[in-house]
Order: structure tokens, then C-alpha cells, then sequence
């Protein structure tokens, strides 16, 4: 295999991004969550988030890279505090580990584990008290595959459709 390279995203890079975010979407849409909107990725306050995320400094994106194709992405930030949030847990530096996509073919190869691990270490440097990851209840892959680093279930979010 050619060489993998893992480096900051640049605003350039913001299609690609957007086209495995839309895989994303999909993935998670026909395997564990129909009530996504697959229209959420390209629309205005979808490349608007990407965007900010790309350009300011609360926030992080990484991009894997094979042969100047970008393969994976991961996308990340710290959280605002709102209001309501300030009066029930302590204050701290809150950070989220908000989506992250490879595609199948450069699964299971490490690349995963290096830009997590990257990720967390950008939240060390910026402080971070705790960083929060969220995962459908029913993919046990990914849930197995984050509390590898540590991730504990923490919150529980029930959903009854009608």
C-alpha cells in the first residue's frame, strides 16, 4: 500500500469532505438511524459547519490522504457552553468528537486509531476536561472502537417514535 498521509484540513479541501460526510449520512441512515436528513451535507448550514470547523480555531479536521485522494476524515471541536448546560454540569472545557468517516476499503488498517488518538492530544493541548463522542446504540463496532480509548458510556438517550 502507498503511502497514508494525515495532515490539518485545508478550506480546499472542503468537497471532499463534504462527499464522505454524505457517505456518512448514508451509512448511518440505512444501518441504524432512518431519521438523518440526507439532504443535511451539502446543504447551506451543512458547508457553513464544515467550513467554520475548517477555519477557526475551535475546531479540528484532519483528513487522510492516499495518492492526494482524500480517503477519511475526522471532525471535531470544542463545545460552546450554553446557558443551560452551565447549570448542571461544572464548568470545564467541553470538546466533541463530532463525525468521522474512512472509506471501507482503508478500514481496519490503523488509521482510525491515529486520528483519534490525534484528536485527543489537540484537546489536551487546548485543555479540554472532557470530550464527548456519540455513537446509534446499535453500532456496536463503533462503540467497541471508541471505548478503546477510553469512552465510557455516560448519558442514555431513549427515542419513541409515533
Amino acid at each position: 500500500m502507498n503511502k497514508i498521509e494525515i495532515r490539518e484540513a485545508k478550506t480546499k479541501d472542503l468537497i471532499s469532505i463534504l462527499k464522505l460526510n454524505k457517505k456518512l449520512f448514508v451509512k448511518e441512515y440505512n444501518e441504524f438511524d432512518s431519521s438523518l436528513n440526507l439532504d443535511w451535507t451539502y446543504s447551506k448550514r451543512g458547508q457553513e459547519y464544515f467550513s467554520e470547523r475548517i477555519k477557526y480555531n475551535n475546531g479540528k479536521v484532519l483528513v487522510v490522504e492516499k495518492e492526494n485522494i482524500i480517503i477519511g476524515y475526522l471532525c471535531g471541536g470544542i463545545q460552546e457552553q450554553e446557558e443551560e448546560k452551565e447549570f448542571y454540569r461544572k464548568d470545564g472545557i467541553y470538546a466533541e468528537l463530532e463525525n468521522m468517516f474512512i472509506e471501507k476499503e482503508f478500514r481496519s488498517l490503523g488509521i482510525g486509531n491515529k486520528i483519534v488518538k490525534l484528536f485527543i492530544e489537540w484537546c489536551r493541548k487546548k485543555k479540554v476536561n472532557h470530550i464527548n463522542v456519540t455513537a446509534s446504540f446499535q453500532n456496536k463496532k463503533a462503540l467497541k472502537f471508541y471505548r478503546r480509548y477510553g469512552f465510557n458510556d455516560y448519558d442514555a438517550k431513549l427515542d419513541l417514535k409515533l
